[in-house]
């Protein structure tokens, strides 16, 4: 999550990073492990709803999903 949060640290895309998320190979890459275990992880990511996808052509690419982080924070600081 935290890498997530500048995708503009990542290596250049077709498409930026800050419009469509970051391309799994490049999450991959840095997360230093195989492909279907950095997809498994951000499956889990996004079911919880703290990313969303996008793919273009073969690739799926994550962003955070600031609105509900935001609404996830609000209710942590209101109710916890």
């Amino acid at each position: 999550m935290q890498w997530l949060k500048d995708p503009s640290d990542f290596p250049p895309q077709l498409e930026p990073a800050e419009d469509v998320g970051v391309c799994l190979k490049h999450i991959q890459s840095r997360a230093g492990v195989s492909q279907s275990t950095a997809s498994q992880y951000m499956a889990v990511l996004q079911r919880a709803q703290l990313v969303t996808s996008t793919k273009i052509g073969p690739w799926v690419h994550y962003k955070r999903n600031a609105d509900y982080l935001e609404r996830l924070a609000e209710t942590i600081r209101s109710d916890l």
